[in-house]
């Protein structure tokens, strides 16, 4: 879904190896269409099961975003994949919000 300032990208359903999630993720990323560094909601609050590839993706999106020079926030995770990150410091190193909605805040330009 894209918006003036950002995009939302939304993860749904398992973001595991069966899914192939870091290449379906790091397409999207690719495919946007954007003026400037990339701004991106990843909304990953529809899904249901992860495992290490899942991970694997989100920190693969991170990476591209922030070499593009560009700003990911990752939004509504659910409560076990957020314990992952947690338990591995990724939550000192990305930005989590809880809802889409205060992820898209980070974007606001009037600030």
């Amino acid at each position: 879904m894209h918006h003036d300032e950002y995009t939302v990208l939304q993860v749904r359903g398992k973001f595991t190896q069966d899914t192939t999630p870091a290449a379906l993720l790091q397409g999207e990323i690719v495919s946007l269409s954007v003026d400037g560094p990339p701004r991106l909601v990843l909304d990953l609050g529809g899904v249901t099961t992860w495992d290490d590839d899942g991970v694997g993706a989100v920190i693969g999106a991170a990476k591209r975003v922030m070499t593009a020079r560009g700003k990911l926030v990752i939004a509504a995770t659910p409560a076990d994949l957020m314990e992952r990150f947690q338990r591995q410091g990724l939550d000192q190193r990305l930005k989590l919000r809880e809802t889409v909605e205060q992820a898209a805040n980070e974007f606001d330009v009037s600030r």
